[in-house]
C-alpha cells in the first residue's frame, strides 16, 4: 500500500524521528533490487546444484524444519517453491520439542530411514545436528543444511554443504536473517536458475517469520518486510486470503503490519507428534478443513494466551525486588511449560533490562532459554561453559542448550564465574529518550504517513516513541482511543505523556509525568 508522502516540513514527525535515529530518509523506499547478490552466500551453488538434481532426478526429498513460526514458514517458503516448479516428491516434517530436543533426533531419523528419502533439507536448523547428520549419512542420506544461527566451527556438521550467512568467510554482507530468510534467498538463487519467479506470497511468510523470530527489522530483513507492505494489493495466497476473511478490514500500512504480526503469533500454535503441525496443515489445506484447523489454531492460541498471562503473572512474583545484573530462575514447581520458557525469559528481561535465563526439567535433562540485550552474548557464555552441556545454540541475543541433571551445579558455578568477568556491574535502568516531541495538533494524516513509512518496526528499530507536553487526558480523549495496557493517566491534570501512536485514531500512553505544581 501506497500513499502520498507527507509534507516536507523540517518539525515533521518523520524528519525528528529519521534525525534522532540517524536514518538516511531517502534511503526508505528502497525495493528488492537493492537486496546483496545471493551469490555471496558461501557454498549456495553446491546446495542449489543438489536440490536441483533431485528435482531432475526426481529423487524423494524431506525438509526439515522447527516447530516455532519461523521453522513453520521456512518449511512453507521451500515446500511451495517444490509445488510451483512441478517437483512432487518432497515432504516435509517439523519437529515437536516437548517430545524429543532441538535438531536432527531419534524420530526424524526412522522417518527419513522407513520413507527411504535420499536428500534432507533443514530449514531454521542443522547447524548444532552434528550427530544427527552422521546417523542420517549411514543411511546413505545426504544433507543440505540452511541454517542462521550462531555457527560452532569446531563442531561443524558433515553434511553435503552448508547454508548459512553465519559461516565463517561468507561473503554476504547481512548476516542477522531469519531461518525463512535465508530459505527465501536460496529459492530466489534456485528460481534465477530454473527461470521460475517467486511469487510475493513468499515474501509474505517470510516477513511474518522473521518477525516472529525478532531479527533486527534493518538491512534485508525491512526490505523484505517493505517490499509486502508496499505491494500489498498485489497479494495472492489462497492462506492469507483465508485469514483476512477473519480478521479487521486492512485500510493503511499499519494494518498490513498488524496484520503480519497477528498471523506469527496464529502459526506459533499447532505442535503435534509424527513430524506434523496444524499450521502446516493449514497452509496446505485448500478444502473445508482449512476452517477447522483455523479453528484449531485459534482455541490453541486462547489457550497458549492464557497460559502465558499466567506465567507472567508467576514472574511478576518472583522478579519483585529483585536486584542484581543477572536473573537465574530454575522452575523445580513445574509451573512454566517448557514451550514458554524462551517466552518468560524474552519478559524477564524486558522487566529488568537484564541477562535472564530460566531452566526446567524436560524429558529426562535440564533445558534452559536465555536473553539478554546490548553489550552481553548468550551464545559465548553458554560456549564458555559448553563442557558441561550436551546442545547448545541460538543467537547472541536469544539461546538455549540442554544439560543432564548432574551437571546442573558445575554449569551454574562456570556460568556466574562467566558473569562475574564479563557483565557490567551498572544496574540502573537505561532512560530511552523520546523519538519525536508533538503537540496535539500536530498528530495530523501527514505525520502519521510520516510515521508508516517507518515501517517495520522491531529490533535495533522499535516503535517511535513521541513525547506530547502540557496535555490532559481529557485532550488526549478527545483525539484518541487509549490503548489497553495504557497507564493511568488523573483527570484535570496537566503534563509529560510518552506515547506510541498505534493508529490514526489510537495511542498507546507508556508514562505520564505531572507538571510541577509549583511551576
Amino acid at each position: 500500500m501506497v500513499g502520498a508522502h507527507p509534507d516536507s516540513d523540517p518539525n515533521s514527525l518523520l524528519r525528528q524521528i529519521c534525525q534522532k535515529r540517524g536514518i538516511d530518509q531517502d534511503g526508505l523506499s528502497v525495493g528488492l533490487e537493492t537486496l546483496p547478490d545471493e551469490a555471496l552466500l558461501a557454498n549456495i551453488n553446491s546446495v542449489a546444484q543438489r536440490i536441483s538434481r533431485a528435482m531432475f532426478a526426481n529423487e524423494p526429498t524431506v525438509i526439515f524444519g522447527h516447530d516455532d513460526p519461523d521453522g513453520i514458514t521456512s518449511t512453507y517458503v521451500m515446500y511451495q517453491f517444490f509445488n510451483s516448479c512441478g517437483y512432487q516428491r518432497h515432504n516435509y516434517f517439523i519437529p515437536n520439542r516437548n517430545l524429543e530436543p532441538h535438531g536432527i533426533q531419534e524420530g526424524f531419523i526412522r522417518f527419513v530411514r522407513e520413507g527411504g528419502y535420499k536428500l534432507v533439507i533443514t530449514v531454521d536448523n542443522g547447524i548444532s545436528s552434528y550427530g544427527g547428520v552422521e546417523k542420517l549419512n549411514a543411511l546413505g542420506c545426504e544433507v543440505v543444511i540452511t541454517d542462521h544461527h550462531l555457527v560452532q566451527p569446531e563442531t561443524l556438521p558433515n553434511a553435503y554443504a552448508i547454508l548459512n550467512p553465519q559461516l565463517p568467510g561468507c561473503q554476504y554482507p547481512f548476516k542477522p536473517l531469519a531461518g525463512v530468510g535465508v530459505a527465501l534467498m536460496l529459492a530466489r538463487w534456485l528460481g534465477r536458475s530454473l527461470e521460475h519467479q517467486v511469487p510475493l506470497s513468499s515474501y509474505f511468510w517470510t516477513a511474518v517469520g522473521s518477525i516472529a523470530d525478532k531479527v533486527p527489522m534493518t538491512g534485508v530483513n525491512r526490505t523484505i518486510v517493505r517490499h509486502v507492505i508496499n505491494h500489498w494489493d498485489d497479494m495472492n495466497d489462497p492462506s492469507v486470503d483465508f485469514l483476512m476473511r477473519n480478521h479487521k478490514r486492512i485500510e493503511n500500512d499499519m494494518d498490513v503490519f498488524n496484520f503480519m504480526q497477528y498471523t506469527s503469533r496464529l502459526i506459533a500454535n499447532g505442535r503435534e507428534s509424527g513430524g506434523q503441525h496444524t499450521a502446516m496443515r493449514f497452509l496446505l489445506q485448500m478444502g473445508d478443513a482449512k476452517a477447522e484447523l483455523f479453528q484449531a489454531m485459534e482455541a490453541k492460541q486462547k489457550k497458549w494466551e492464557g497460559e502465558l498471562n499466567r506465567v507472567f503473572n508467576i514472574l511478576d512474583s518472583v522478579t519483585a525486588g529483585f536486584s542484581s545484573n543477572a536473573f537465574i530462575y530454575f522452575d523445580d514447581e513445574g509451573v512454566i511449560p517448557y514451550p514458554l520458557l524462551g517466552t518468560g525469559a524474552t519478559y524477564v528481561l524486558g522487566k529488568l533490562g537484564i541477562p535472564a535465563i530460566l531452566l526446567k526439567q524436560h524429558n529426562g535433562d535440564i533445558v534452559c532459554e536465555g536473553r539478554c540485550g546490548e553489550g552481553f552474548n548468550m551464545v559465548e557464555a553458554f560456549a564458555s561453559c559448553k563442557e558441561h552441556l550436551k546442545q547448545f545454540g541460538g543467537h547472541a541475543k536469544a539461546a538455549g542448550f540442554t544439560l543432564e541433571p548432574h551437571n546442573y551445579d558445575a554449569f551454574l558455578e562456570c556460568y556466574n564465574h562467566y558473569l562475574a568477568g564479563n557483565l557490567s556491574h551498572n544496574t540502573e535502568p537505561i532512560q530511552e529518550e523520546p523519538d519525536a516531541c508533538l503537540t496535539l495538533d500536530q498528530f495530523t494524516p501527514d505525520n502519521w504517513r510520516g510515521l508508516e513509512l517507518l515501517l517495520p518496526f522491531g529490533q535495533q528499530h522499535p516503535e517511535p516513541r513521541i513525547l506530547v507536553e502540557n496535555v490532559r487526558l481529557e485532550e488526549l480523549q478527545k483525539l484518541f482511543m487509549l490503548e489497553h495496557g495504557s497507564v493511568s493517566l488523573p483527570l484535570g491534570q496537566t503534563g509529560k505523556a510518552l506515547l506510541h501512536w498505534r493508529s490514526p485514531k489510537q495511542v498507546r500512553v507508556l508514562s505520564f509525568e505531572p507538571a510541577d505544581s509549583t511551576a
